[in-house]
């Protein structure tokens, strides 16, 4: 599932480190075996930083948790909220006009219909495998996720369906989504607005 590009410098900084942290590591590697008997002193130091900066890198990145990864983890928290039946906690992460969308459709259904839906999913639900939920800044207090997963209801098989959310950051430092797209189900069939009536 494509998101809006992000900051490839946040990417390989702080989201996905390891290409970078590798390079570093194998920058050290030949630093040091490379240099160490003509340049002992400046190959030692040399290593020595590049093992340093890749370490600085490492522990940097488990520190600082982007906007992308904070909404891959808020869909996350979506997800656990209405298999639970958590409407409290559903709700919590939607606008109060939020639009919902499936396929190319605007559905009818606001707000306060899905939370009332989330009370009866616990039930229906049998099992649910979330594939791939992450996120993208698209500008200052406004970003993007995508969710694939595949779900197990009582009565079907299981159903590969994908959702995109649009997300914007509150006053109060809060991440809501504003809009929620039901993008495809089953075998990358587009959904339409009559298999979510109100």
């Amino acid at each position: 599932m494509n998101l809006p590009s992000g900051s490839m410098l946040t990417l390989y900084t702080l989201e996905s480190p390891q290409f970078l942290v590798a390079l570093l590591i194998i920058g050290a590697g030949f630093a040091w075996f490379g240099l160490r008997f003509r340049f002992p002193r400046q190959s030692l130091i040399a290593t020595g930083l590049l093992l340093a900066s890749a370490a600085g890198l490492v522990v940097l990145a488990s520190l600082v948790e982007t906007t992308g990864e904070r909404l891959g983890r808020e869909t996350r928290l979506l997800v656990e909220a209405a298999l639970s039946g958590d409407a409290a906690g559903f709700g919590a992460l939607l606008e109060d006009d939020l639009v919902v969308r499936v396929g190319r459709d605007r559905s009818s259904l606001d707000k306060g219909d899905l939370v009332e839906r989330i009370k009866a999913l616990k039930q229906l639900i049998k099992s649910n495998n979330v594939r791939e939920a992450r996120g993208v800044s698209t500008g200052p207090g406004t970003g993007e996720s995508v969710l694939a997963q595949t779900t197990t209801t009582q009565m079907a098989a299981p159903t590969p369906n994908e959702w995109r959310f649009r997300w914007r950051r509150d006053v109060d430092g809060q991440w809501r989504i504003t809009e929620m797209i039901w993008e495809r189900w089953g075998l990358k069939e587009i959904p339409t607005a009559d298999l979510l009536r109100p």
